[in-house]
C-alpha cells in the first residue's frame, strides 16, 4: 500500500494492529483446543503404564514361582525377595511408582501408585510361606479417588490367582 506525503510516494512497512489481533486470536483458539487434548494424552499414558506394570508383575511373579518352585520369601529381607522375582517391580520401586512392604511372614504387598495424585491404586498381595505348596496372588483396589486410579480400575479387574506346582489357577 502506498501513501502520498508531500507529493512523495512512501511504502508502509509492517502489519496493522487489526492483522496482529487476528493472528493472536487464531493462536489463542488453537491453544484452547490443543492443550486439553495433550493433557488427556498424558493421563492416558500414566493409566496404561500402571495397568501394564500390574499385569506384567503378576505374570512375572507367577512364572518365577512355577519356574523355581519357590515363593518369593526371605526371612531376612522379604522385600528384596519380591523385587528379585520381578524386573517390573524392581524398576517400579526405583522410580517410585511401586511400593513393596512385608506385612508378616506369610504376606507381602506390592502397591501400584499414582505418584502425582498421591494415591495407591492397586495392591497385589503375595500370600504364602516357605512351607506351603501354593501361593496366592490377590489383586485388589486400594484407593481410587484420582482420575488415574479410576482409569486403572477400569482396565485392570481385581483377581485372585493361586500358583502351585506347575500350574496357575485364576
Amino acid at each position: 500500500m502506498t501513501t502520498t506525503i508531500n507529493n512523495q510516494t512512501q511504502m508502509r512497512k509492517g502489519f496493522t494492529m487489526i492483522e496482529l489481533i487476528f493472528v493472536i486470536v487464531i493462536i489463542g483458539i488453537l491453544a484452547a483446543v490443543a492443550i486439553p487434548k495433550l493433557a488427556a494424552t498424558r493421563d492416558d499414558a500414566k493409566i496404561s503404564k500402571i495397568a501394564n506394570a500390574i499385569q506384567t508383575a503378576k505374570s512375572e511373579l507367577a512364572s518365577r514361582i512355577i519356574a523355581t518352585n519357590n515363593i518369593p520369601n526371605d526371612d531376612a529381607d522379604p522385600v528384596a525377595a519380591i523385587k528379585s522375582y520381578s524386573n517390573t517391580i524392581a524398576e517400579g520401586v526405583i522410580s517410585g511408582d511401586i511400593k513393596v512392604a512385608n506385612i508378616d511372614v506369610n504376606e507381602s504387598t506390592i502397591t501400584f501408585i499414582d505418584k502425582d495424585g498421591g494415591e495407591d491404586c492397586k495392591v497385589l498381595k503375595v500370600m504364602g510361606n516357605k512351607n506351603t505348596t501354593a501361593v496366592k496372588l490377590v489383586l485388589a483396589t486400594d484407593n481410587n479417588n484420582t482420575a488415574i486410579c479410576q482409569g486403572v480400575n477400569t482396565l485392570v479387574t481385581d483377581t485372585s490367582i493361586s500358583v502351585g506346582g506347575t500350574q496357575v489357577t485364576y
